[in-house]
């Protein structure tokens, strides 16, 4: 019987063939990529005290109405991919936005409980693709301005220590040109990543409370 390293193994030669013959799909697909970063998450400075940060999401509404069954209300999905700062991908989802709707997530909850390596981070990268596919392995049907994603972040006094527990900062998630390399190394990581995982590397869309302080 094969181990999972010699399954990945050749899986990873499968994908370097097909990558190598399939002809891109989503070269530069514009605004339809964002990118953002979460710091000093989880860090303890006294006993069952932890730190949260959130992403908010929106559909911008760009393909179609609420009041439209018929463009199924206007849904997008978030495909998310989590990065540590190994640059190794630890947990990936994808999440479906109704028009107008607004999805907030916790990053402790929803993007870093359930990683690949059962390692909690304490800072990395979020990733988020606009797709209508609804597919976290394979991007397919980019939507234009059809996501805008923020995230909060906890200030430091000094290297690994809140300065202050309850006040944080928002960004906007910037964007970036999609090319179909990327898009391909998303896809093809986060199916490997489950694969691998056997039930973890996954992260949730579920509305879960945002914790900050003592529990």
């Amino acid at each position: 019987m094969w181990s999972k390293a010699s399954k990945f193994l050749c899986m990873v030669a499968v994908v370097v063939m097909v990558g190598a013959m399939a002809r891109p799909c989503v070269a530069q697909a514009n605004d339809v990529y964002h990118l953002n970063y979460f710091s000093n998450a989880f860090i303890a400075t006294g006993e069952n005290e932890v730190y949260d940060q959130t992403v908010r999401i929106i559909n911008t509404g760009q393909i179609g109405s609420p009041i439209d069954p018929a463009t199924n209300f206007g849904t997008v999905c978030a495909n998310i991919y989590v990065f540590d700062t190994n640059q190794e991908m630890i947990s990936c989802c994808s999440c479906p936005i109704t028009a107008n709707g607004l999805l907030q997530l916790s990053v402790n909850n929803n993007l870093v409980s359930n990683t690949l390596t059962a390692v909690t981070p304490t800072s990395g990268v979020i990733k988020i693709v606009a797709d209508l596919a609804c597919n976290a392995f394979s991007i397919g049907q980019p939507v234009g301005s059809g996501l805008r994603a923020f995230g909060t972040h906890l200030p430091t006094a000094g290297f690994g220590t809140p300065a202050v527990t309850n006040i944080f900062t928002e960004t906007e998630f910037q964007t970036a040109p999609l090319q179909d390399p990327e898009a391909g190394f998303l896809g093809n990581a986060c199916s490997f990543v489950q694969y691998l995982g056997s039930g973890r590397g996954t992260c949730s869309c579920g509305l879960t409370e945002v914790v900050v302080g003592d529990l």
